[in-house]
């Protein structure tokens, strides 16, 4: 009887909500993901999110930010990742002095300045603190 009345709530949750789609959007078993669902009375994307089997769609980026870091790169190192002030050792495309990489959450993660992916996340991380105003080109009006 109790195996009975579980294949008829897998079946109900199969039907009742989105599960092939959250299936095949994870790239799960659809069968599986029904008895994760039964067993825990989770929505399926909401048990995918919670397993990492689903990852959240990245948050959409600020255009104006963007192009703000696009003016701090170009005026700090002309986009050059690889750039560093012979004077104070400043390094990647924004410029970072190595206190302050240090202090954002990919320096505290063993990233280089030098890696330009690293680097840009480091700098929107800034922006995102409201120190922008680090930056020299911003304080002087020019980005």
């Amino acid at each position: 009887m109790t195996a009975v009345v579980g294949l008829l709530l897998l079946g109900q949750v199969m039907l009742g909500q989105d599960v092939t789609a959250a299936a095949e959007a994870a790239g799960v078993d659809p069968i599986l993901l029904a008895g994760a669902v039964v067993s825990t009375g989770m929505p399926p994307h909401d048990y995918l999110l919670m397993t990492g089997e689903l990852k959240s769609p990245a948050p959409a980026l600020n255009a104006a930010v963007e192009r703000r870091l696009d003016c701090i790169s170009w005026h700090e190192s002309r986009d050059e990742p690889l750039a560093t002030n012979p004077r104070s050792k400043a390094a990647g495309l924004f410029q970072f002095l190595g206190s302050t990489w240090a202090g954002t959450p990919q320096g505290r993660a063993g990233l280089s300045p030098y890696d330009p992916v690293a680097a840009r996340q480091a700098a929107r991380w800034m922006v995102a603190q409201g120190r922008v105003r680090e930056w020299d080109v911003v304080r002087l009006g020019m980005c």
